[in-house]
């Protein structure tokens, strides 16, 4: 069972207890959990966990406060990691049973230097964790879930002259009440810089399983182009349910739309499985009503300094924790939150450890 420390205690022995959270590590072969834990702290009362598995770059693993642990996915779970993502038991991750948990970023140390952030460690940054408190959280309006957000240029990089993203893919909910996952692959342009083509990839589902990878190339001749996942096909005359999403020429746009009329949606495929090993696209806990982004409260790209890392400052291409600071509210109460190491005891990648206390 994982101890849990006084402020005062914690000040005098955090080394100690560092080395001691250790024992509260899941089974490297135990991705889901549930993880052992104590009942919820007093207010203020800093607590460490972990190094916690979330070593699988396809399955989150899911943290109570209330139990001070790991939990089942069907529990009264909190938090969600994955690596170095961190999400929120929101109706974007947890689906119609949510939680509705939110979050806010205080970006504490989004402008320290890369000199600052290496420096940092859990003793000499926990002074600045431990004071604070109650009368510091913010108003409720600026706290935020984790969410779908539209992004109909998402199949793009837009960086300069535009060429296809083919690491993005989504998880489709079709007119015709299938599924399926698509991504773009390649587009082209005239001299005129107009649209030529856009090559898109899709796999159908059949039953519980993806089935091969088909190739359709659109060449839209500066008209909407419509076109069926389930046949991998363009539509010449869309029609009521014959047509999943719709590619936008206009320069202006390159826009992929679905056709929310038949309640066709998207949700954006993981970075792990990639798009050729995904194995199922009916399992998202939503599908929003246009091409769709997962943004949150907490920044999960290790290129954003409100994020819990930083990567490869020292040209060793590895994680270090920013101790950034993001209150989470669940219900009524409201935690803080750090995420404090990237590392197992023995060096392996993906099993953070966190420390938090509820201030109210």
């Amino acid at each position: 069972m994982c101890s849990r420390l006084t402020r005062t205690a914690r000040l005098l022995s955090v080394g100690l207890s560092l080395v001691a959270v250790g024992a509260c590590a899941e089974g490297e072969a135990d991705l889901t959990g549930p993880g052992t834990g104590t009942p919820e702290a007093a207010i203020n009362q800093v607590v460490s966990f972990g190094p916690l598995n979330a070593s699988s770059t396809d399955t989150l693993v899911y943290f109570s406060f209330a139990t001070g642990g790991l939990v089942p996915r069907t529990g009264d779970w909190d938090l969600a990691f994955r690596r170095y993502e961190l999400r929120l038991n929101s109706p974007a991750i947890g689906g119609s049973t949510s939680k509705n948990v939110l979050g806010y970023a205080l970006d504490n140390n989004k402008g320290a230097t890369d000199a600052q952030v290496l420096a940092f460690t859990p003793i000499s940054t926990l002074p600045d964790f431990d004071v604070l408190r109650e009368s510091q959280i913010p108003m409720d309006s600026v706290f935020q879930t984790d969410r779908l957000a539209v992004n109909p240029q998402g199949h793009l990089n837009l960086a300069g002259f535009p060429t296809a993203n083919a690491a993005n893919y989504w998880k489709v909910r079709l007119a015709n009440g299938g599924f399926g996952v698509v991504r773009a692959t390649a587009i082209t342009f005239t001299p005129q810089r107009a649209v030529q083509t856009l090559t898109l990839e899709m796999r159908s589902q059949t039953g519980a399983s993806l089935g091969p990878v088909q190739t359709l190339v659109l060449s839209p001749a500066g008209q909407v182009a419509s076109f069926s996942v389930s046949t991998a096909a363009a539509v010449g005359s869309p029609s009521g349910c014959n047509w999943d999403v719709r590619f936008n020429p206009d320069p202006r746009l390159l826009a992929l739309e679905v056709n929310t009329a038949c309640n066709a949606g998207t949700y954006p495929g993981a970075a792990s499985p990639t798009f050729a090993n995904a194995a199922i696209a009916s399992d998202a806990p939503q599908y929003a009503a246009y091409l769709s982004q997962l943004v949150g409260p907490i920044p999960n790209s290790v290129l954003d300094k409100s994020a819990p890392f930083r990567y490869n400052l020292t040209g060793t291409d590895r994680l270090h924790p920013a101790f950034n600071t993001y209150l989470v509210k669940s219900g009524v109460k409201v935690f803080k939150v750090q995420v404090t190491d990237y590392y197992s005891n023995t060096g392996m990648a993906g099993f953070p450890t966190i420390r938090y206390a509820r201030i109210r």
